[in-house]
């Protein structure tokens, strides 16, 4: 995608986030090194950017320091996930508010995110064009945000259940079991997966047949849509024919 057109926008989201992190104590938490190095600029000479961890014990630990009011944080860490740690953070900062950067978002992680009691949720494809900011300035006036990607997988999946055909109970998945998923709504064979994942071909083949025992799918067709039928996957878009 060509964004040459969009970087005056880009440029200027400095500008636009002053009023929003002024003074806010707030931690960041990521397994995206490169995501973290990019709010630490956002932050600087705006926050205080009090601490930033990759894992879910580390952000706990930066959390310990006391008075932050804001936890940005990505739903995959390098362990725990971000669910996980909103849920621990409000455990015993209950006043401070939690905004998920989701880089996979299928509705169990999105339901996830909102049993933790997340009051902000924005999809990572969004960041870099002020998606970030956009739900931060939501969450001041409305207190709740989830961008519009978002709201559209939840919409989806309320659509399937009040409609005619109604889906049976979602199987419980894991973060393998995701990143597999989403690899085979994508398209990609078992040698793409095991080299996107960094996984033997025998992991991989292993867990589709695990996918396809949990959702009671005769093939890896049916799996894929069943997943797009119930909102845990987006179908991927038409290229332009111009």
């Amino acid at each position: 995608m060509n964004l040459t057109s969009q970087l005056p926008l880009i440029r200027a989201i400095p500008g636009r986030s002053q009023p929003l992190l002024h003074q806010r104590r707030t931690v960041v938490a990521s397994s995206n090194r490169l995501l973290i190095s990019s709010l630490t600029q956002l932050f600087d000479g705006i926050g205080p950017l009090v601490g930033a961890a990759t894992s879910q014990d580390a952000a706990l630990e930066c959390l310990g320091v006391g008075g932050v009011e804001l936890l940005i944080c990505t739903d995959q860490l390098d362990s725990g996930d971000g669910p996980a740690l909103v849920a621990a953070a409000k455990q015993h900062h209950p006043g401070m508010r939690c905004l998920i950067l989701i880089q996979r978002p299928l509705l169990s992680t999105i339901h996830a995110a909102l049993a933790a009691g997340c009051e902000g949720l924005c999809s990572g494809e969004r960041l870099g064009r002020g998606g970030l900011l956009e739900v931060l300035r939501a969450m001041e006036i409305e207190g709740i945000h989830f961008d519009p990607l978002i709201s559209g997988v939840l919409q989806r999946s309320q659509a399937g259940r009040t409609g005619d055909w109604v889906s049976p109970q979602e199987p419980s998945l894991s973060q393998r079991e995701e990143d597999l998923l989403r690899s085979l709504c994508n398209g990609l064979n078992n040698q793409a997966i095991a080299a996107e994942l960094h996984l033997s071909i025998n992991t991989v083949k292993h867990g589709i047949t695990g996918l396809l025992r949990k959702f009671d799918a005769n093939d890896r067709t049916q799996l894929v849509l069943m997943a797009f039928q119930r909102g845990l996957m987006d179908p991927p878009q038409p290229s332009p024919r111009w």
